[in-house]
């Protein structure tokens, strides 16, 4: 009884470690009106860790029945799934709604190429692929170098229409 209990454990961990992984819904939907509701990820891995931490302790430490054991666990794990729900939509898709996104670094660490010369105070013109389409753009380099026609680059922001980009050998070289 012991091992089940365990497995349960660190099934919870997963799902509590993939939800941190995955982030959080930011739409702006009632929580009534979700794909899953009550069923998402954080609550699941609150709901099955509280059920394997609750089953294995008592399994190992008391001398109750199994039906006992079991009900205590599902008591618990119900409670830890409802206070992981109300922090989710109580606290966490509210404050992840309040936050704006800076338009300027939405194609942050994109990679593209430059396609006309970028000069030392003259914009030049790249290009990138985002979704599967090519889009071509206006283009400066962060520190006013001259960049060659053909050269790989990266995008550090976008202000105005003009890419402010920087060459992917120098941000290789960081990594």
């Amino acid at each position: 009884m012991q091992n089940v209990f365990l497995a349960v454990f660190l099934l919870g961990l997963i799902l509590g470690v993939l939800s941190m992984l995955v982030g959080i819904d930011r739409t702006r939907k009632p929580w009534r009106e979700h794909k899953a509701g009550l069923l998402n990820l954080p609550t699941g891995g609150a709901f099955f860790t509280a059920l394997g931490i609750t089953g294995y302790l008592a399994a190992r430490y008391s001398s109750w029945t199994s039906s006992t054991i079991f009900g205590l666990g599902l008591l618990i794990a119900v409670a830890a799934a409802a206070g992981a729900f109300g922090m989710l939509f109580g606290w966490a898709v509210p404050s992840a709604k309040k936050e704006v996104e800076d338009e300027r670094y939405i194609l942050q660490g994109y990679l593209g190429q430059v396609t006309r010369a970028v000069g030392a105070t003259t914009p030049g013109e790249i290009t990138y692929e985002e979704d599967g389409k090519r889009h071509i753009v206006s283009a400066r380099g962060l520190n006013d170098a001259p960049i060659a026609v053909g050269t790989e680059i990266v995008i550090e922001r976008v202000e105005g229409g003009v890419a402010f980009v920087e060459l992917w050998e120098t941000i290789e070289k960081q990594l």
